[in-house]
């Protein structure tokens, strides 16, 4: 029987982690997943830190083959700095992609997102995937939360509001190694939402709203049965 196709849509590398990294874990083995990472971004945390866009891109190709799902696909628009223009390129080459992998389901940042990269590859997303007899095979959507970024969305009254939870209890430990093996430079110390015990934190918080030990947590874009 083949299996199930799952696309994972970030901006940055550790997006892909921080956002679903449980849930890639538990349904890696049942699934065909893949990650494609819109953004490459140069901003005073890397520069800090000297470390160029080719070395997170080799980092995240490493998590990939890590967590042995499919190679990722990296569209190199120029983080913080993207313009109308290059959201409907970007959806443009999203829906390409998207045509050739055939996903069942998606994932992806969520809309209202206060980082401009998650915002637009958000945007592209739902361009790309508007509902036509081309990509009927795309059943499931789903918006995941980013620590740092999604605690107050970029409208006003607007908190992330989940309805779709996944149990990562056997997994999120894992999550947190791969954060830690990874993506090590990507954190902040505690208590920044960015930090180990922060994130770990909002896994269990979600997880005891809804009476699990840990969970992700998304915001349902589309789901057709």
């Amino acid at each position: 029987m083949n299996k199930s196709k799952i696309l994972i849509i970030a901006a940055h590398p550790d997006d892909e982690i921080i956002g679903c990294g449980g849930t890639i874990l538990k349904l890696k083995k049942k699934n065909k997943i893949k990650i494609i990472f819109s953004c490459k971004t140069f901003d005073n945390r890397l520069v800090k830190k000297h470390k160029k866009f080719n070395e997170r891109k080799e980092i995240a190709e490493k998590v990939s083959k890590f967590l042995k799902i499919d190679k990722p696909t990296f569209l190199n628009f120029n983080g913080l700095s993207i313009k109308r223009k290059d959201i409907t390129n970007m959806a443009k080459s999203l829906h390409e992609e998207i045509i050739k992998y055939r996903p069942h389901t998606i994932f992806t940042h969520c809309i209202d997102d206060n980082h401009h990269d998650h915002r637009a590859t958000a945007e592209a997303t739902l361009i790309a995937t508007r509902p036509s007899k081309i990509n009927r095979f795309l059943k499931k959507i789903y918006s995941y939360e980013i620590a740092s970024a999604s605690e107050k969305l970029i409208k006003k009254n607007r908190a992330f509001n989940p309805n779709y939870f996944v149990d990562i209890s056997k997994t999120y430990k894992q999550k947190i190694k791969i954060l830690n093996k990874f993506y090590k430079d990507e954190l902040k110390p505690y208590p920044n939402f960015l930090s180990i015990k922060s994130i770990e934190n909002q896994i269990k918080y979600r997880g005891n709203s809804v009476n699990l030990l840990a969970a992700e947590a998304f915001e349902t874009v589309r789901s057709i049965q």
